[in-house]
């Protein structure tokens, strides 16, 4: 009788252990689809999508992106810009061919391919860092 209660206790345990662990994995995935996306700032250089690239049927904001591959290679990347209030005021410097080296602060919405940027502030970019050396007098 008692063997038959501690097997009894051990399985209610584990059980409870069990639904506990998928109550969290349940909390932990409604939280990444309803976490807001960061705010990032990429740097590169920006360009018209349709007179520049030639990637877009209509004339939209996009930018050319350098980093560095999974083999060590330098990687170029186009990030198409949304629309919006910030991206058209903007747009009438690059539009006709003209390339700027800027930085983007902003949003990533969507996904593969039809990911785009959502711009909240375009700036010069940051002057480049210069490495750990002396100083010169």
């Amino acid at each position: 009788m008692k063997s038959f209660k501690l097997i009894l206790t051990t399985v209610a345990i584990s059980m409870a252990m069990f639904s506990a662990n998928a109550e969290e994995k349940k909390e932990k995935a409604a939280t990444k689809k309803g976490q807001a996306a960061k705010e990032r700032t990429v740097t590169g250089t920006i360009m018209c999508g349709k007179c520049t690239l030639k990637k877009t049927d209509a004339c939209q904001a996009a930018l050319q992106v350098k980093r560095k591959g999974k083999d060590g290679k330098e990687v170029t990347r186009v990030l198409l810009l949304k629309n919006d209030a910030v991206t058209k005021a903007f747009h009438n410097k690059i539009c006709g061919g003209d390339k700027i080296a800027v930085a983007v602060t902003g949003k990533f919405e969507g996904k593969g391919k039809k990911r785009l940027l959502v711009a909240s502030k375009i700036a010069d970019p940051p002057p480049a860092k210069k490495g750990k050396g002396k100083k010169k007098a």
